[in-house]
């Protein structure tokens, strides 16, 4: 199983494989004040053969949140089953997969978000700002 890319967006719907993403490539929020929620979905694309997207087997998935100062804020792990419908054998086939994420966020600085599954693993970025977002009224 490979990890072909993570990017976070405000929304994401899937529909016959495909994804529809709106805002991709979100990875800067700007708050009011400290602390702060912060939310934020996040589409990833695996790709594998027909046989490790066989619907039965199970894949250990790890999603980890880091802080500025590189603390672990969350760490979730779980098992994973992806179903490729009509995946042919001799193809290397994608899946987009959800997921949220969440966390409180402390101080101003680059979080990450970091993703494995199986031996794969991506990271990205998520940056927290204090001040008015940009476009808004003074």
């Amino acid at each position: 199983m490979n990890i072909d890319w993570v990017i976070p967006c405000r929304y994401l719907e899937i529909h016959d494989g495909l994804g529809t993403l709106v805002g991709a490539g979100i990875d800067t929020f700007t708050v009011p004040v400290l602390p702060a929620p912060i939310q934020v979905v996040i589409a990833m694309r695996l790709t594998g053969t027909a046989d490790e997207l066989d619907a039965s087997i199970e894949h250990p998935m790890r999603s980890i949140i880091r802080g500025p100062d590189d603390t672990v804020i969350s760490d979730v792990e779980g098992i994973g089953q992806f179903g490729a419908p009509g995946a042919r054998p001799d193809w290397l086939t994608g899946i987009i997969i959800p997921s949220a994420v969440q966390f409180i966020a402390e101080q101003e600085g680059a979080y990450r978000f970091e993703f494995s599954v199986d031996q794969a693993n991506a990271a990205v970025p998520l940056h927290v700002t204090v001040g008015q977002p940009p476009g808004a009224p003074e």
